[in-house]
């Protein structure tokens, strides 16, 4: 992907990228998420994150200081299956205890996380489309799934 992107076949250029992406300074939050997030978690929603990126992510969620807000992190690397292998989510449903039809997954890639999901049994939201906020993505899993009006 770096030498596609760049047009750039070095090995040490692909190094740097990849060393940049561990440090905690390339990655910031989202607006409202970790108020979102911990209104879910104070409401006993269990949290989790199903991603299809490395080993790097547990730490780089430690570093923005949201890891206590997950029950648990599934890493595509760890589970030998990326979304949207339904593989990847059976993993999800196993460590949070649950069944497909208690869970909603919100994603923003149609076919990774939408479909993946659906595969799975999961409810899926595709983020932009379905839900645009996570204050939204909160309201709309505390009141059942329904899609509430907007004032």
């Amino acid at each position: 992907i770096v030498q596609e992107s760049l047009g750039c076949a070095n090995e040490s250029m692909f190094e740097e990228v990849y060393d940049y992406y561990v440090q905690p300074g390339a990655w910031t939050l989202a607006p409202g998420a970790v108020s979102a997030l911990s209104k879910l978690r104070a409401a006993g929603v269990r949290l989790a994150v199903v991603s299809n990126f490395d080993t790097r992510l547990r730490p780089i969620l430690a570093h923005l200081g949201v890891d206590g807000l997950f029950d648990t992190v599934v890493v595509s690397a760890e589970v030998g299956a990326e979304k949207p292998n339904p593989v990847i989510f059976e993993a999800a449903l196993q460590e949070l205890n649950l069944r497909p039809h208690e869970v909603v997954h919100v994603g923003d890639d149609r076919r990774n996380d939408v479909w993946g999901a659906r595969d799975a049994g999961i409810t899926a939201w595709l983020w932009g489309v379905d839900v645009h906020d996570f204050d939204q993505v909160a309201k709309r899993v505390l009141s059942g799934g329904e899609d509430e009006d907007e004032d």
